[in-house]
């Protein structure tokens, strides 16, 4: 036993709790400092969806929805996930215009702009207010595009609403995505997500701290993130009140889609990234086997956010799609890892419906 005073002893305890804190704050430093120092074409960017028009519509119970529209043609809905918004489509919402294509994007009850109705969060309430703005907004023929939370909100409105999903939507495309939720084996993660849930923890805190709440918004990506989609990841977690992502990630905690999915009777497009953590690609694939003639394209060492990460190909199945839900394409279920971008002297343009790289004197 010790003969040190126990002072000495408490001093001693604390230099090396110290110690152990200021090596993890320069390691969560060094970490963050790496990924922001990596290429970013988009850095110094505002990185928000240009668009031509904003409307505020009325939900089924009370709230009300923000949604934002632009271009002209075939319709293109999307459908963001828990504690994100509008934002997360800036890459879509720049390009696929100039391919001929009408984009329009809400933010969930809630979340951004949205006002959350009286009847709360559920799964049936996602599908309920996709309901709510085609109707609104008048769209047929559209093609909806669900991340993660917003995938699901599209299996729940082919699932409930099967007469008017027939009549006003032409495909889905489910994009990291799950269609049944799982407490991972672990009892401290399981414990976390429940103290999310239940507002014990507000997890949206977190994301306001700069450098830690990068580091969070890191594990949504893959190999090689560019900085600013991190940072801008972070920002919409971060402006998500926890009095609205608790609840909202609480009704996702015990769903479960799964016998349903057979009945879709809709063309589905299922993407996914091989190095997703959130939403595994095993879930998609799950999908993708139940719903009848489901296509599956997996994305090789991507992560969560395919929109950031793989614009590209995304834009580019997302075009094919809503043009002719039919047509496969390719018989190619992976995709490579992402092509590399354009170098100063090189500029980019369209080469038969796909993007390549053309270098200029």
């Amino acid at each position: 036993m010790s003969t040190r005073p126990w002072w000495q002893r408490a001093l001693r305890g604390a230099g090396i709790a110290g110690g152990v804190a200021g090596a993890a704050y320069a390691a969560e430093r060094a970490v963050v400092a790496g990924v922001r120092r990596k290429p970013d074409p988009d850095a110094g960017r505002e990185l928000t969806p240009p668009n031509d028009s904003a409307r505020r519509i009325p939900s089924h119970d009370g709230g009300s929805i923000y949604t934002i529209s632009r271009g002209e043609g075939p319709v293109v809905l999307f459908a963001h996930g828990v504690t994100l918004n509008v934002r997360l489509w800036f890459k879509q919402f720049e390009e696929l215009p100039e391919r001929g294509l009408r984009v329009v994007a809400f933010d969930s009850r809630g979340h951004g702009e949205s006002e959350c109705g009286t009847s709360g969060h559920s799964v049936e309430n996602l599908g309920e207010d996709i309901k709510a703005v085609i109707e609104a907004l008048d769209l047929r023929d559209v093609t909806v595009v669900g991340h993660s939370m917003g995938g699901v909100a599209a299996q729940a409105l082919a699932i409930n609403h099967p007469k008017f999903a027939a009549k006003r939507v032409r495909g889905l495309v489910l994009m990291s995505t799950l269609a049944k939720t799982h407490i991972s084996g672990s009892r401290r993660l399981r414990c976390a997500i429940e103290r999310v849930a239940e507002g014990r923890l507000d997890a949206g805190g977190l994301f306001t701290q700069p450098n830690f709440g990068f580091l969070l918004a890191r594990i949504g990506f893959g190999r090689d993130p560019q900085p600013s989609h991190v940072e801008l990841n972070r920002q919409m977690i971060a402006s998500c009140h926890r009095a609205q992502s608790s609840p909202a990630i609480s009704a996702l905690l015990g769903l479960d889609l799964t016998e349903e999915l057979p009945n879709i009777a809709l063309p589905t497009l299922v993407m996914s990234g091989s190095a997703d953590l959130i939403a595994p690609p095993s879930e998609s694939r799950r999908i993708a086997e139940l719903v009848p003639g489901a296509r599956l394209e997996v994305f090789k060492s991507a992560g969560h956010m395919l929109m950031f990460e793989r614009p590209d190909e995304v834009n580019d199945l997302i075009t094919d799609f809503a043009r002719d839900p039919g047509v496969r394409g390719a018989a190619r279920r992976w995709w490579p890892r992402r092509r590399p971008r354009p170098g100063p002297g090189q500029r980019r343009r369209r080469a038969g419906g796909r993007t390549r790289a053309a270098s200029v004197a």
